[in-house]
């Protein structure tokens, strides 16, 4: 895969026992209610401070492991992070952490006219991340990051929550916070209040999980936008790169810490599940990503009960993004691989309207004419999976229902049983929803099933509820006989042998260009939005 102008190749790494530290569990300490600002106290035009500030609490490698990100001036030596049973932190363990100078973008305006001149600005900064492991299990921790002579962050609190077998993560689609946009504030607290409803409802959930798109054109003052919610200093987090942080990869890059870095992708282990986060902007180099999930499969999911795939743009939508070539050349050439290697779901985002698979084997549906409901088990066989498209967390953005047969967006207000009465929805869709209000999604995890609940953040409404039993997982898939009119196969598209050569030259061509624009132009004449 393409190289990146920064990558932190390093992080420091010390346990308790190697500290001599007994870390039992405290009494639980509650968290304050989430900010409804979005500000980190820096001026957009202001240099970065000796102060910490945009603190992230990443996932690490296991679930004992957290490696914390923040940002500061340049030029500052013994940057630590600290942690302690209480907030007096009379013998705290401390982790020193390593620093990389950076100039991370930070100004307004849409990527496309960098050219002209709107992307121009930088602020030069330093990035500290550091890794602690060796954390108890359903234990609260102090915590805090900086140094005495630099000062340090305010003072937070972080359950490290259940290593067993049951347990939930809370995962989000994309929240895009805009820069330029005139409800920036609204879609700030809109986030906050969704982390907030969702949290409150699923308090010992493990970790926040996001689909991508975290800002709209990947600055500075987006990033920390994003992260500004006071809930987000109580778990951790995972992310995916959307197309939209990709359009500033190093202001994204510097902003989220990510375990076990292969190129763009990562991996971690959770409990009884793995977890595989594919750069999807990357689809040109889909061969790489390919090597990158069986070898982790293979490497580390042999004793886990459960495969979670993520990655920014969703395979099977109900949006306009589904007709775009790079999604049905993913289609074709990744989800072979994705039921091959057992995978049990897939959650994205980019197309902004729920979407739930039916039980996919490859590109085919298993089930499809299946009438699928709220709540259901379902009962997946070898090599069958679930995608789930996820809505926007914030209300920046929504996409309405498209009709593949007219190539438009539905104008009628065509509800989820109009379209399958009509068949309009496509043979791969077991439901969708699009009720433009912000949406949340809990999964929750057992040694028997996989519960995925989706529901609408504003009035806490049931968008989605659907259960993965592991019954018949060794049973062998029956996969339907496909025609040549197939919707969803190779029979259709025949990508993947045209556009490997083709898709390698864009990636070629795109990096003559400054910033993408460019290429942009030129993909969106072969049918390819980005």
């Amino acid at each position: 895969m393409a190289s990146r102008r920064f990558r932190m190749m390093l992080t420091a790494s010390i346990t308790a026992a190697s500290l001599g530290l007994s870390l039992t569990p405290a009494i639980a300490v509650e968290t304050t209610a989430p900010a409804v600002g979005f500000d980190s106290g820096i001026a957009r035009d202001a240099a970065f401070t000796s102060v910490p500030h945009d603190v992230v609490v990443g996932v690490g490698a296991t679930e004992s492991e957290i490696i914390f990100n923040w940002i500061t001036a340049q030029g500052l030596n013994g940057q630590v992070a600290q942690l302690s049973l209480d907030d007096s932190f009379a013998a705290p363990l401390t982790v020193e952490a390593v620093s990389e100078d950076v100039n991370i973008v930070n100004t307004e305006g849409d990527f496309r006219k960098k050219a002209e001149g709107e992307y121009v600005e930088y602020r030069a900064g330093a990035v500290n991340r550091a890794t602690v492991t060796g954390l108890a299990e359903n234990t609260t921790y102090s915590y805090r990051v900086g140094s005495e002579t630099d000062g340090w962050s305010e003072v937070q609190t972080l359950n490290t929550s259940t290593y067993g077998d049951d347990w939930n993560f809370l995962f989000f689609g994309d929240t895009q916070l805009y820069n330029t946009h005139s409800d920036r504030a609204e879609e700030v607290q809109n986030w906050a209040s969704n982390l907030e409803l969702a949290t409150s409802e699923n308090p010992e959930t493990s970790f926040i999980l996001s689909a991508g798109d975290q800002a709209n054109h990947s600055n500075w003052d987006e990033h920390s936008a994003y992260i500004s919610p006071e809930t987000l200093r109580s778990y951790r987090l995972a992310v995916n790169n959307g197309n939209h942080d990709q359009y500033n990869y190093d202001a994204y890059d510097a902003m989220y810490p990510r375990p076990n870095q292969v190129d763009e992708n990562y991996f971690f282990e959770y409990n009884n599940a793995l977890f595989l986060s594919v750069d999807s902007n990357d689809y040109m180099d889909i061969d790489d990503d390919i090597a990158f999930l069986r070898d982790t499969v293979a490497a580390h999911g042999a004793d886990k009960e459960w495969i979670v795939l993520t990655y920014h743009h969703s395979t099977y939508s109900q949006a306009y993004h589904m007709d775009d070539t790079r999604i049905k050349y993913q289609r074709e050439r990744l989800t072979p691989v994705i039921s091959e290697l057992n995978v049990d779901l897939v959650l994205g985002g980019h197309d902004h309207i729920y979407t739930r698979s039916h039980l996919m084997n490859g590109f085919t549906p298993v089930d499809a004419g299946r009438e699928a409901v709220a709540g259901e088990m379902l009962h997946p066989k070898d090599g069958e999976v679930v995608y789930v498209a996820a809505n926007s967390s914030s209300g920046s953005k929504f996409y309405d229902f498209y009709d593949f047969q007219t190539g438009k967006n539905d104008e009628n207000g065509l509800g989820f049983q109009d379209t399958v009465e009509q068949s309009k929805i496509r043979t791969y869709t077991a439901i969708w929803d699009q009720d433009k209000v912000q949406d949340y999604t809990n999964v929750e995890l057992t040694s028997e099933g996989l519960t995925v609940t989706t529901k609408d953040a504003v009035t806490g409404a049931l968008v989605d509820q659907f259960t993965l039993s592991k019954e018949q997982r060794d049973e062998e898939s029956e996969v339907p006989v496909e025609d040549s009119s197939s919707e969803s196969g190779s029979s259709e598209f025949g990508l993947a042998a045209i556009l490997a050569p083709l898709l390698a030259i864009f990636g070629f061509v795109g990096g003559l260009f400054a910033g993408g624009g460019a290429l942009t132009e030129v993909l969106a004449n072969f049918g390819i939005k980005l």
